[in-house]
C-alpha cells in the first residue's frame, strides 16, 4: 500500500473521522488515489474506491468560480459592475468582485430555509431563498470588511444565472463538457453519509447536507455539488493547466487567472481561498504562497498549487453522524504536510 494511503488511513482513524479520500495530481498525472473508512457507520458501509462525497463549499470554487470565469471571458459579467445591474433588490453598492471575495458586507449565514412556505426544491422555494438572500441588509459598507458569506454566494448565483440566461447546473455542465469529467454532479445515491440532521430528522445520504441548498433543490454556487476525489483533483488540475497555458485549453484560463489574482479585504480571491500564515492553517507548513483552494463544511478541500503543478483533493464525511470539527481541524494540516513531504516540498524553497 502507498505511504500516503497508510497515512490517510492512520489520520482518519486517529482523528475519528468516519472516512476519507485523497487524490493528488502532479503535472496532469494521478500520483495518489486512496480511500479509507466508513461511508456510513450504521449500518456500516465501507468507503470504496471512487467514493463520492458531498463537496459542500468546495462548490464555490468548482462551480461558482468556474462559471464566473466563463461568463467573464464571454463579456457577460464584469467584476467592477454592481450586482444590481442584474438583481433587483440587492444593495446597489455591492459589486460582483465583492461577492467573489467575500467583502460585500452581507452577513455570513442565515436560516434562509425557514422562510420557505412551499415544499423544498420547488421553483417557488428556490426563488424565496434567493430573494431573501439578496434583499438582506448589509452589516457594513461593501468593500470595507472581509466576512465569509454564503449569502454573498447565493447573490452571486443569481447574478450568474441572470447573466448566463440559464440555471447554474446547466451553466456548469458546459464546464464539464470541456473537461470530460463525469464524476461530478448534484446529489448522488451512494454518496458518503453526512449528518443525522436535526431539522430533517434522519441521516442525510445522497442529498445535500446544507439546509439552504436543500431548500433550493440542491443546486447552488455556495454548496450542492457531489463528486469523487479524483474528479475534484482533475478539475482543479484542468484549471491549473488552463491558467498556465490558456491557448491549449478549452477552459477560459485567462479569466480564471484574473479571478485567482482578485483579492478583497481578506484571504479570499475570486471564488477561491489562499494560504494563510500564522496561527492555524489547514494547508500545514509547506504550501507555497501561490496555492489557491477552498474548504467545505462536510470536511472536504481542494488545493491547486501552480508553481508545483499540483492539485490535491481531500474529501471526508466528518459531520457523520454528528457535526464535530475537532478531528478535521487536526487531520487537514497533518495530511497536507504528509503530501508536501512526499512530494519533496519540505526541502524545496517555497
Amino acid at each position: 500500500m502507498h505511504d500516503l494511503s497508510l497515512t490517510l488511513e492512520r489520520l482518519v482513524r486517529e482523528h475519528e473521522v468516519p472516512s476519507g479520500a485523497l487524490c493528488v495530481m502532479v503535472d496532469g498525472e494521478v500520483v495518489v488515489d486512496a480511500c479509507t473508512g466508513l461511508a456510513r457507520t450504521d449500518p456500516p458501509r465501507l468507503a470504496r474506491p471512487g467514493q463520492p462525497y458531498d463537496l459542500a463549499s468546495v462548490t464555490k470554487s468548482l462551480v461558482g468560480a468556474s462559471v464566473a470565469a466563463r461568463l467573464l471571458m464571454d463579456g457577460r459579467i464584469s467584476l467592477s459592475r454592481p450586482a444590481a445591474d442584474w438583481l433587483a433588490g440587492i444593495d446597489p453598492r455591492i459589486t460582483v468582485a465583492q461577492l467573489l471575495t467575500h467583502s460585500s458586507g452581507l452577513p455570513a449565514w442565515r436560516r434562509l430555509y425557514e422562510v420557505v412556505e412551499r415544499p423544498w426544491g420547488t421553483d417557488e422555494a428556490r426563488a424565496q431563498v434567493i430573494h431573501t438572500a439578496i434583499t438582506t441588509p448589509v452589516e457594513v459598507e461593501p468593500g470595507s470588511r472581509h466576512r465569509y458569506s454564503d449569502l454573498g454566494f447565493i447573490a452571486l448565483l443569481a447574478v450568474l444565472e441572470a447573466a448566463g440566461g440559464r440555471r447554474i447546473d446547466s451553466l456548469f455542465a458546459d464546464i464539464l463538457r470541456c473537461t470530460n469529467i463525469t464524476e461530478l454532479g448534484w446529489g448522488w445515491p451512494c454518496a458518503a453519509a453526512t449528518e443525522n440532521c436535526p431539522v430533517r430528522g434522519y441521516v442525510i445520504e445522497g442529498t445535500v447536507h446544507d439546509l439552504n441548498t436543500a431548500a433550493m433543490g440542491g443546486r447552488s454556487t455556495h454548496a450542492g455539488l457531489f463528486g469523487t476525489a479524483r474528479a475534484v483533483a482533475r478539475l482543479g488540475d484542468a484549471w491549473r493547466a488552463a491558467v498556465a497555458d490558456p491557448t491549449s485549453s478549452p477552459l477560459p484560463g485567462e479569466a480564471m487567472a484574473r479571478l485567482w489574482s482578485l483579492r478583497g479585504c481578506g484571504s479570499h480571491r475570486g471564488g477561491w481561498d489562499s494560504v494563510t500564515r500564522g496561527g492555524y492553517t489547514s494547508t500545514g507548513q509547506y504550501f507555497p504562497d501561490d496555492a489557491v483552494g477552498h474548504l467545505g463544511y462536510t470536511g472536504t478541500s481542494l488545493w491547486v498549487v501552480p508553481s508545483r503543478k499540483t492539485s490535491i483533493a481531500l474529501l471526508t464525511n466528518r459531520v457523520h453522524p454528528h457535526d464535530c470539527s475537532k478531528g478535521i481541524r487536526a487531520l487537514r494540516p497533518a495530511l497536507h504536510d504528509a503530501v508536501a513531504q512526499y512530494l519533496g516540498w519540505d526541502t524545496a524553497a517555497a
